[in-house]
């Protein structure tokens, strides 16, 4: 007997010429992630810069949906563009925030908060930023931050 698969759905919606706002429903898994690399890759043929990945929707997301996050920032950030995180589900933030992407790729609240990211960076020649109404730094990166705290 065949599972039924949780597909997933993939929206593109653009709030200016070089910004591609992606909301994302479903499971972001080895079975799905192509389907989301694909639609990045059209967006940036078609000369987008900045992406803006919606997750509210995503309820799980493993490392194929990281690999694909990770390597459109990559390949983004030489542009120059940018790739923000919106909304991300609990589990889908935990994860994020455990494997350090939270720290590479800024994540919002909102998309007018991811927005007004790309502005200032744009604005500021660089990454500047904020991730979740933190600032994330300038060009030279974030600000300093507290040790990491040590497991006994």
């Amino acid at each position: 007997m065949l599972l039924a698969r949780n597909p997933l759905s993939v929206e593109v919606t653009l709030p200016r010429d070089d910004v591609a706002l992606i909301t994302v429903g479903g499971c972001l898994d080895a079975g799905t992630a192509m389907e989301l690399q694909a639609h990045l890759a059209n967006q940036l043929h078609h000369g987008r810069r900045h992406f803006l990945l919606d997750l509210a929707g995503v309820p799980f997301m493993d490392s194929s949906g990281m690999n694909i996050v990770l390597r459109t920032y990559h390949e983004v950030r030489e542009l120059p563009g940018s790739v923000h995180i919106i909304a991300p589900a609990p589990a889908v933030r935990r994860i994020l925030d455990l494997t350090g992407v939270s720290i590479t790729v800024p994540v919002s609240g909102s998309v007018e908060a991811a927005l007004a990211s790309v502005d200032d960076a744009s604005a500021g020649g660089g990454t500047t930023g904020t991730r979740d109404g933190q600032d994330t730094g300038g060009p030279e990166g974030p600000a300093p931050q507290a040790p990491a705290r040590r497991w006994p």
